[in-house]
C-alpha cells in the first residue's frame, strides 16, 4: 500500500500526459488496481446531462460491460455515492440493502467495496470504485489515499466527462475527414493534442466587484505578468524565426498597452463591474470593430484581440495553463484558436501541424505558421477536438482538410507527398534571390500585401521586391478616436523603414462599406455602393490631409513611399487628391521638413475607373488593379453570399476582357500597372496575366516562391496561343483547362 505521495504524483503525471480518452481511463483503473492491490477498480462517469452514471472503464469486471452499464443517480451503491456526494466503505457489499446486482458485470463474487465521488468545482464528474473478494472494510489509510486520488483526478477528467467524447469511442476510432480554410500550406501527420483554455471569454458572466481598487490592481498585475510572459516566449522562439517576425509578440505587447483596453476596463470596474466582466465587454467591443468587416485581412485582426483577451483572462483568474510533459512524437495542436503563445509552449520540432475550429487564413497564427513552415487549417467546421484526443490526424494545408484516424494506406501516400514537398521546397530556396523571369526573358516584379509591421518579414524572406498594397486602416480601427498625425507617423515610419529601399504603396484610408469605425457611425442601405474609400476621405478633408502629412513625413530618409487611392470612380477624385498631396508637400517644406513628392497611384476596383483611364492618366503615375473588388463589381456577385458565391471567379470571360482592356490602355498611356488580390496567387490566373503582358503582381508572402517558380518555368511566347483561345471561351472552366497543364508541369518539381 502506498505510504507517500510518490505513487500519487507518478499516477497523476502519467494520466496528464495521456490525451487519448480511452487510454486515459484505462490507465486510471489499471494503475489504481495495482497501487491499491485490489481485484477490481472501476470508473463511472456522469453522462453530459448528469442524470445517469455509465461504466466508462474497469479492471476486473467484465470488459463488455463498459458503456453498457447505466445507473440512475441513487441506484445501487454507486448511485448512492453520486447522490450523497460522500465516500462509501463497506465490508460486505451484496449484503447491503442498497446493493443492486448487474449481471453484465459479473461482480457478485466481490464483497469488500469502497467508492468515492469525483467532484470538480462543485460538479459531480463520476464515481471511482475498488472491490475485492475478501470480506472486510478498507483501512483508513486506503480510504484517505483513494479520496486524495479522486480529488486530483476530478480536475483532469471534467473536460473529458463534459465533452461526451468517451461515449463515442467507436465513432472516434472511425475514419473522419473535415474541411476548413487553407491557412499555411504543407502536410503534417501526428497526434492530436488539444489546447484547452481554462475559461473562455464568452463563459464570463455579468458580475459586480466588491473592491474597485483591488480589482484594478489585479487587472494591472495580470497585464504586467502577461507582458513578461510574452517577452519570455518571444526570446524562446526568436532563434527559430526569420528576421523580425518576432514582432508578432510585439503586436500583442502593444495591444496590452492600448489605452482603449486599459482605460476601457478601468472605467467599467469603476462603474461596478468585476474585472473579468469588464475585460470581456471591452475585448468584445474592440474585436467587433474588425469582425464586422468583410475584408478578410481586417476581420482576422479580431482574432488577435480575442487571443490577447483570452490570455489576460487566464492570468486574471489565476488559471495558468499547466505545462505537462509532451510526448516525444509529432503533434498536431488543435483547439478553437491556437495562438502564438500556445505555440511557444512546445518544442517547435514536435509541432507538425495546427488545426483551429475558428479563425481565418490571415490571423497572426497563420502568419507565424507560414514563417515556420507548419501546415495549418483554420475554421474547421464540425470538428470537436475533445472527441479525438490523442488520435492520429493528417493536416493537409494545401487543400484545407484534416483527417482523423486515417487508414495506413492513406498515411503512406501522405508520407510520400511530404517527402516530395521537402524536395520541392529545397529547390525553391535556391530561387529566393533569383528574378521572377520567364525562360524567354519576360521579367515580373513580385510584391507583397501587408497591413502590419509584423507581416514584413515573411515577404522579405521570400523574395518580395516591395509592398504592392499596405492597408492603412488598422490604426484607425483600433482607436476610440481618429489617430493623430504623430501616432500615424510612428507606424508608417516602421513600415517604410522595414522595406527601404524597396517601394511601398500605402493605400489611404479605405473605410466605409464593410469597414466601419467605432467612433464614426455610418448607416447606409447599400454600403458597398455608398460613402467609402476616396469618397469618404475627400468629404473629410482634415482626416485625409493628416494622413497624407504623416505618410510624407514617414518617407523622409526612406524615400520609398508611393501613395495609392482606393475606390476611384471619377476624374475629379484623383485631381483633388493630387492637389492635396502637392499642397501638403509645400506646407511641410515651409515647416522645414524636407519631404518629396511621391508617386501617386489609383486602384481600379470600380468599372468606371477602367472606362475613364485615358482621362484619369494625367493625374496618376501608376495603376493597381484590385482584382477581388473589380471581379465583384463586374459580375454583380457578393462572394460572401453563399447563394451566389459560386459565381465569383476572377477568370470569368468578362473579367478576362476587362484585364486585357486595362493592360492595353496602360501600355498606350505609358502607365505602370500591377494586379493584387487572390488572382495574383492563383497559378492559372498568373499565367493568364503573363500572357496579357502584366509584369507586376502583389500577393501573399507565402505564395511568392511558388509563383516565382511557375514564372521561371514557362516561356511567355508559349502562352500567347493559349490566350488567343481563352479570349474566345464562354466559361471560366474552359479558360482554366487551357492553362492548367502548364501549371501542373511547372509546379511538379523545382528548377535549378
Amino acid at each position: 500500500m502506498p505510504s507517500s505521495l510518490t505513487d500519487l504524483t507518478a499516477l497523476v503525471d502519467t494520466i496528464a500526459r495521456t490525451q487519448d480518452p480511452e487510454a486515459m481511463m484505462d490507465t486510471i483503473v489499471g494503475r489504481l488496481s495495482e497501487l491499491m492491490q485490489s481485484s477490481v477498480c472501476s470508473l463511472y462517469l456522469c453522462n453530459p446531462q448528469q442524470d445517469t452514471l455509465i461504466l466508462a472503464a474497469t479492471r476486473g469486471l467484465a470488459p463488455n460491460a463498459v458503456g453498457q452499464v447505466r445507473l440512475s443517480l441513487n441506484e445501487g451503491l454507486v448511485g448512492h455515492i453520486a447522490a450523497s456526494l460522500s465516500t462509501l466503505n463497506i465490508a460486505d457489499a451484496p449484503a447491503d440493502d442498497r446493493f443492486v446486482y448487474i449481471p453484465e458485470t459479473h461482480e457478485q463474487s466481490y464483497r469488500s467495496f469502497m467508492g468515492v465521488p469525483l467532484i470538480h468545482l462543485r460538479r459531480l464528474i463520476g464515481v471511482l470504485v475498488i472491490q475485492d473478494q475478501d470480506e472486510g472494510r478498507y483501512s483508513d489509510e486506503q480510504e484517505a489515499f483513494l479520496i486524495t486520488v479522486a480529488s486530483q483526478l476530478a480536475g483532469t477528467l471534467h473536460l473529458l466527462q463534459r465533452s461526451g467524447s468517451w461515449l463515442q469511442q467507436e465513432m472516434a476510432l472511425s475514419y473522419k475527414r473535415f474541411s476548413g480554410i487553407r491557412s499555411a500550406g504543407g502536410i503534417g501527420i501526428g497526434r492530436l493534442w488539444v489546447i484547452d483554455p481554462h475559461m473562455t471569454l464568452d463563459q464570463v458572466k455579468p458580475a459586480i466587484n466588491s473592491d474597485a481598487v483591488e480589482e484594478k490592481i489585479e487587472f494591472h498585475e495580470a497585464i504586467e505578468w502577461l507582458e513578461k510572459d510574452l517577452e519570455s516566449r518571444s526570446g524562446k522562439m526568436g532563434r527559430h524565426l526569420p528576421g523580425d517576425l518576432n514582432a508578432l509578440f510585439s503586436v500583442y505587447q502593444m495591444m496590452l498597452k492600448s489605452p482603449e483596453l486599459i482605460k476601457g476596463v478601468e472605467a467599467r470596474i469603476e462603474q461596478g463591474d468585476s474585472a473579468a466582466w469588464a475585460l470581456r465587454q471591452v475585448i468584445e467591443q474592440m474585436a467587433a470593430i474588425f469582425d464586422q468587416s468583410d475584408d478578410p485581412y481586417l476581420k482576422a485582426r479580431s482574432e488577435d484581440i480575442t487571443n490577447i483577451g483570452q490570455r489576460l483572462l487566464n492570468e486574471l483568474l489565476q488559471h495558468e495553463r499547466q505545462v505537462t510533459e509532451t510526448p516525444d512524437e509529432p503533434l498536431i495542436l488543435t483547439g478553437e484558436l491556437v495562438n502564438i503563445t500556445d505555440l511557444a509552449e512546445f518544442p517547435l520540432q514536435r509541432i507538425h501541424g495546427i488545426v483551429c475550429t475558428s479563425g481565418s487564413a490571415l490571423s497572426h497564427t497563420s502568419i507565424l505558421a507560414n514563417a515556420l513552415g507548419i501546415p495549418a487549417v483554420m475554421g474547421v467546421e464540425g470538428l470537436k477536438p475533445d472527441q479525438y484526443r490523442g488520435q492520429r490526424i493528417i493536416v493537409d494545408g494545401n487543400r484545407g482538410e484534416c483527417t482523423i484516424n486515417p487508414p495506413e494506406a492513406l498515411c503512406r501516400e501522405y508520407r510520400r507527398m511530404i517527402a516530395d514537398e521537402k524536395r520541392f521546397i529545397q529547390g525553391l530556396d535556391r530561387l529566393r534571390h533569383e528574378p521572377a523571369q520567364t525562360q524567354d526573358g519576360f521579367r515580373v516584379s513580385l510584391l507583397t500585401n501587408t497591413g502590419l509591421l509584423a507581416d514584413a518579414t515573411p515577404g522579405l524572406e521570400r523574395g518580395a521586391e516591395g509592398v504592392g498594397l499596405y492597408r492603412s486602416e488598422i490604426p484607425f480601427m483600433v482607436h476610440q478616436s481618429f489617430p493623430t498625425e504623430e501616432e500615424q507617423l510612428r507606424i508608417y515610419q516602421k513600415v517604410l523603414a522595414a522595406y527601404a529601399p524597396r517601394p511601398v504603396s500605402m493605400r489611404t484610408l479605405d473605410i466605409g462599406g464593410d469597414k466601419q469605425l467605432p467612433y464614426f457611425e455610418m448607416s447606409e442601405q447599400n454600403p458597398y455602393l455608398g460613402w467609402r474609400g476616396i469618397r469618404f476621405t475627400l468629404d473629410n478633408t482634415q482626416l485625409l490631409v493628416t494622413q497624407i502629412r504623416a505618410m510624407l513625413r514617414a518617407d523622409v530618409g526612406n524615400d520609398n513611399l508611393q501613395l495609392l487611392v482606393p475606390m476611384v470612380s471619377r476624374v475629379d477624385e484623383m485631381s483633388s487628391f493630387r492637389s492635396h498631396v502637392e499642397k501638403a508637400v509645400v506646407d511641410l517644406s515651409k515647416e522645414g521638413i524636407s519631404v518629396r513628392m511621391p508617386r501617386i497611384g489609383m486602384m481600379i476596383e470600380v468599372p468606371s475607373a477602367m472606362l475613364l483611364l485615358p482621362k484619369l492618366a494625367p493625374w496618376v503615375d501608376f495603376v493597381s488593379i484590385g482584382s477581388n473588388d473589380l471581379t465583384q463589381y463586374l459580375l454583380a456577385v457578393d462572394r460572401n453570399n453563399p447563394r451566389v458565391s459560386a459565381l465569383f471567379d476572377h477568370l470569368h470571360p468578362a473579367v478576362l476582357n476587362a484585364l486585357a482592356q486595362i493592360q492595353a490602355q496602360c501600355t498606350n498611356l505609358n502607365l505602370p500597372v500591377s494586379v493584387c488580390g487572390e488572382m495574383a496567387s492563383d497559378p492559372v490566373a498568373v499565367l493568364v496575366l503573363l500572357a496579357l503582358g502584366y509584369n507586376s503582381i502583389s500577393l501573399s508572402a507565402y505564395n511568392i516562391p511558388r509563383i516565382k517558380l511557375l514564372i521561371r518555368s514557362v516561356k511567355r511566347e508559349d502562352l500567347s496561343p493559349l490566350l488567343a483561345k481563352a479570349m474566345d471561351c464562354t466559361h471560366e472552366e474552359e479558360i482554366r483547362a487551357l492553362f492548367r497543364p502548364l501549371t501542373e508541369k511547372a509546379l511538379s518539381s523545382p528548377v535549378s
